[in-house]
């Protein structure tokens, strides 16, 4: 309560403008406190305020009675939509500004709409935040960009009204131009068209041009504050094409040779269509993953937009002799259109590509044929089937069935079902035999390259956690290099990549989705920290895992064997995506599951096979991390394997305060168990995941949530007790500590968490690892 006083005589200190009864704090960047605030708001309450409604209120404004009637209709319709199952779903309720009374923007996450001068509230609103705007200017901070009719656009800030709930808007001075953005962004989204990655973004004919986040006191935050308005070149500007340079991703010696490329690939879509009259296209190209995602939000390697004729292409070594053929996916659809059969669109683009994946989609087509991972042609006739199918395996088989067509085909028919789309029962089945034909004649004609699989090195690092889904704080982005590097400086020479799936339902089988968002832990974002760290001389593991609400993947539990069965087949489809993309990127290993007590002791032969099929696909080592205790132990499928691996959470003690000495030999303990599974494989033995929260007492549960206590010292002497214990161990090839962060700022100083990073452990694993 005494904080409570104490903010009220600060507003009475401040001085308070009033609005129709409403108390304001005139334009300070972190005034934002209320009668009923004890505290200053985290982003965390404000998404909790977020979830728990899960209900936007859009309150839109526009003096121009045909362009409020055009909000009404758009609003009208996402209103009637019901949430999606997605977390980030929200219902859709709307007013227009002149009908919202104080106490409903207190009640409601509030989302303003529309000019700045034309939507009162949002006038008054913005006056409590870091942004100003005029017809010449916007104020972001003490940042001033020259206004270009831009667009603002700010996500979750706390409501003056009510701090702990949140407000977003979306304006400018051009009420046109906010509608037509508005609208937009509605036809890409949604309902879920107030999503963004960052917390505030401004746009500049639709092209996004600064952005950033707040910092805990809800000013524009420096250190994330990103301006692209600037540093953009036209390095060519022919009569087919334009090259837009953005931040120096091409150097001009790279032109001539890139036009010769791109004329030699267009001019066979040309060829095909028999017309090459098609507006001039936009190449723009981006040296890395994070500044193509901030400045796009796409974080693809590369992708096409219809509205103006452009493509968006990162251009640096990773994807160097690597076309995808986005842009003879623009050109196709813009002068063909899109087939029924979603595998013929995808296809065609890529059936004129060269260097799909460098080695080309014939290439890896054959590798996937000869490991028997490829799709019938009922299945890739399915669209909804290829909805839930790796994009990866996808557009590689999409590319060699459009090739098999072809020939079998010809071009007229071949246009006429890419138009009509429709095949009987009987021509598929027809049809299958001789697509199984071409596939075996694909690995003849394209021989696998060897591959000199790596010696396995002792281990010593980290999984290392995508913690980040602000594009810049992720994977992909320049924060995770300066992670690496630390990990590297404290002697670390490898490293696992740990993307996630989710599920819900431990006792139903689900498709898996693929992390694809801009911020996730894309593939894009993942092959950006392992060619990272490749370059720094670190062992890579790919590592896969799933998050399962409320339990944990050792919970998982089919009730029926055709139940298991579907689990396994809708987790192998997603595990080989990343087999096939390790191999494509050369990672050095594959941890093909982790913790699936029940489904690895209860169906070894499945995964048996699914082990024989990945190593027929990847050729680096696999492994498996097994949970402590029973699964690990008891395992039968080791031997598959080319090393164990260990999630190893057993306890060191169970006394409040025990010694070095009593948990050392309690971990001696443990080893004997290790020990024993060594004995009976002769497989070497790699902690796949191992470590202890800074709290109180860390050694008795490890694996298990945690109180609010911090205490480094318990956290630095289990480190120590493991390294020793360790040390010269035969059966020990390493250790992958859970876990560190892709960004090092990563739960600031108040910090509990597993990393050791910032904290006494680091020390204990510099001395261990530089030992």
């Amino acid at each position: 309560m005494k904080k409570k006083y104490v903010l009220l005589a600060l507003v009475v200190a401040l001085g308070i403008v009033g609005y129709a009864g409403v108390q304001y704090f005139p334009n300070t960047e972190n005034a934002v406190v209320s009668e009923t605030l004890d505290s200053i708001p985290t982003r965390r309450e404000l998404r909790g305020s977020f979830f728990e409604k899960r209900e936007i209120l859009v309150v839109y404004a526009a003096k121009d009675s045909v362009l409020s009637n055009k909000y009404e209709q758009i609003l009208k319709e996402l209103s009637l939509l019901e949430p999606t199952e997605s977390w980030r779903s929200a219902k859709i309720l709307y007013k227009r500004a002149d009908e919202v009374t104080h106490e409903i923007l207190k009640k409601n996450v509030v989302f303003l709409l529309g000019a700045i001068d034309e939507n009162e509230i949002l006038e008054k609103f913005i006056d409590q935040t870091p942004f100003q705007i005029n017809r010449r200017a916007i104020m972001i901070g003490s940042n001033k960009i020259t206004n270009k009719n831009s667009i603002l656009s700010v996500s979750l800030y706390p409501n003056p009204l009510m701090p702990k709930m949140p407000f977003s808007f979306m304006t400018g001075t051009d009420a046109q131009q906010v509608f037509d953005f508005f609208a937009e962004k509605v036809k890409e989204n949604g309902q879920s068209f107030y999503r963004q990655n960052l917390n505030y973004e401004l746009y500049n004919d639709n092209e996004r041009v600064v952005m950033g986040d707040f910092n805990e006191q809800w000013k524009t935050d420096n250190s994330t504050f990103f301006d692209f308005s600037k540093g953009n070149k036209v390095l060519l500007n022919a009569e087919k094409y334009q090259f837009v340079n953005h931040k120096n991703a091409l150097k001009p010696n790279e032109v001539r040779s890139l036009e010769e490329q791109i004329k030699r690939n267009t001019s066979k879509v040309f060829a095909f269509l028999n017309n090459d009259d098609f507006p001039k296209i936009t190449y723009n190209f981006y040296s890395n993953t994070e500044e193509k995602g901030l400045m796009t939000g796409n974080t693809n390697q590369a992708h096409y937009d219809t509205l103006n004729n452009s493509v968006h292409i990162i251009a640096n070594k990773i994807y160097k002799n690597n076309n995808i053929g986005k842009d003879n996916e623009l050109l196709l659809r813009n002068m063909l259109g899109v087939s029924k059969k979603d595998i013929l669109t995808q296809g065609l683009p890529i059936y004129f590509t060269d260097k799909w994946q460098m080695k080309g989609y014939k290439y890896w087509s054959a590798r996937l044929a000869e490991s028997e991972n490829t799709l019938s042609v009922a299945e890739l006739l399915d669209n909804s089937f290829l909805e839930m199918e790796s994009s990866l395996i996808r557009d590689c088989l999409a590319g060699a069935f459009v090739d098999f067509l072809m020939q079998t085909w010809g071009k007229e028919i071949f246009l006429y079902h890419y138009k009509d789309g429709e095949l009987t029962t009987q021509e598929i089945q027809k049809l299958e035999g001789k697509w199984q034909s071409y596939l075996k004649s694909l690995s003849k004609t394209y021989p696998k390259e060897e591959v000199v699989k790596k010696e396995l090195p002792y281990l010593k690092g980290f999984n290392f956690a995508h913690e980040g889904y602000s594009i810049y704080n992720g994977y992909g982005s320049k924060k995770a290099t300066e992670s690496l590097l630390k990990q590297k400086s404290m002697g670390s020479n490898a490293m696992a990549l740990v993307p996630y799936t989710g599920i819900n339902n431990i006792n139903a089988a689900t498709p898996l989705r693929f992390s694809n968002s801009a911020g996730s832990e894309n593939d894009e974002a993942v092959v950006h920290a392992l060619s990272t760290a490749h370059d720094m001389g670190m062992y890579t593991m790919l590592k896969p895992q799933i998050y399962v609400g409320g339990s944990w993947p050792g919970g998982i539990e089919m009730p029926s064997d055709e139940e298991w069965d579907l689990f396994h087949d809708h987790y192998y489809r997603w595990i080989r995506h990343y087999a096939f993309l390790a191999e494509i990127h050369g990672m050095d290993a594959l941890c093909i599951g982790v913790e699936f007590t029940k489904a690895t002791l209860s169906k070894p032969e499945t995964w048996r096979s699914m082990i024989k099929k990945t190593r027929g696909l990847f050729s680096g080592h696999l492994t498996y991390a097994a949970n402590w205790g029973e699964e690990f132990e008891n395992i039968e499928f080791w031997d598959d394997l080319d090393y164990i691996g260990l999630d190893c959470y057993y306890p060191l003690s169970k006394n409040d305060n025990p010694t070095d000495e009593e948990m050392s030999e309690s971990f001696n303990m443990i080893k004997k168990k290790i020990e024993k599974v060594y004995e009976r494989f002769e497989k070497p033995i790699v902690f796949t995941e191992i470590g202890f929260r800074s709290v109180n007492e860390p050694w008795k549960n490890p694996h298990a949530e945690a109180d609010e206590s911090i205490n480094e010292e318990m956290q630095a002497r289990c480190y120590e007790i493991i390294f020793k214990g360790i040390e010269n161990e035969p059966w020990c090839k390493g250790i992958l500590w859970w876990k560190f962060p892709s960004f090092l700022e990563y739960r600031g100083e108040d910090n509990n968490a597993f990393t050791p990073n910032n904290k006494l452990a680091e020390e204990t694993v510099r001395k261990w690892f530089t030992k």
